[in-house]
C-alpha cells in the first residue's frame, strides 16, 4: 500500500512538473512569435517611412530659414528613425510637440488663415500618426497611409507659402486696393 501511495505521488509530482515545462514551452513559443512579427512590423514601417524634402523657391526659402521653429520641426521630420518601434513611437510624439510650437510662431507674412489652417491639418495628420503608432497592435497600413498624407500636407502649406509670395510681386492696378476693401466691407456688412 505505501509503494502504491509512493508511486502515486510520484506520478502526480511527474504531471505537474510536466504540465509546467508545457506552459513555459508555449509561453517561449509566443514571445517569439511576437518578436517576429513586431520585427517584421518595424521593417515594413521603417521601408516606408520616408518624408520628402520640400520644393522652397528661393524666396520662401529665406523666409522659412529665420523660422526657427519650422527648421526644428523640418529637421526633425526628416531624420529617420533607425533602432526600433519604440524609436518611432518617440519620432511621432516629438514631431506632434514640435508642429504645435508652430501655430503661434508664423512669420508675418505667411500669418494668414490659408496657412495656419494647413498647419492645423498638418498638425491633426501627425497626431493620427502618433496615435496609429502607439497602439498595442500596430496598423501598419494606416500608418503608411499617414506618412504619405503628412508628405502631402507639408507640400500643401510650402506650395501655399509660394503662391503668397507670387501673388504680392503682382501689382495692382489704380483704385483696386479701394476697391477690395469696398468689397471686404459689404461682405461684414452681411
Amino acid at each position: 500500500m505505501q509503494i502504491k501511495m509512493k508511486n502515486l505521488y510520484l506520478l502526480i509530482i511527474s504531471i505537474i512538473l510536466f504540465s509546467c515545462q508545457d506552459k513555459d514551452a508555449v509561453r517561449r513559443e509566443e514571445a517569439q512569435k511576437a518578436e517576429i512579427k513586431r520585427e517584421e512590423l518595424f521593417q515594413q514601417i521603417s521601408k516606408n517611412w520616408k518624408f520628402k524634402a520640400a520644393d522652397f523657391n528661393e524666396e520662401s526659402y529665406n523666409i522659412v530659414q529665420d523660422w526657427a521653429e519650422w527648421n526644428v520641426f523640418y529637421n526633425e521630420l526628416l531624420q529617420k528613425p533607425q533602432t526600433d518601434i519604440g524609436a518611432f513611437q518617440r519620432k511621432a510624439n516629438t514631431l506632434v510637440k514640435q508642429v504645435e510650437a508652430l501655430h503661434s510662431t508664423v512669420p508675418d507674412v505667411f500669418n494668414i488663415t490659408q496657412i495656419q489652417s494647413r498647419i492645423l491639418v498638418l498638425d491633426t495628420k501627425l497626431k493620427m500618426l502618433k496615435t496609429y503608432i502607439n497602439l498595442d497592435d500596430i496598423p501598419s497600413e494606416d500608418v503608411i497611409k499617414t506618412v504619405q498624407e503628412i508628405n502631402i500636407e507639408v507640400e500643401s502649406v510650402v506650395s501655399r507659402m509660394k503662391t503668397i509670395l507670387d501673388k504680392q510681386k503682382i501689382q495692382r492696378e489704380e483704385g483696386e486696393l479701394e476697391m477690395l476693401q469696398a468689397l471686404d466691407s459689404l461682405r461684414t456688412e452681411k
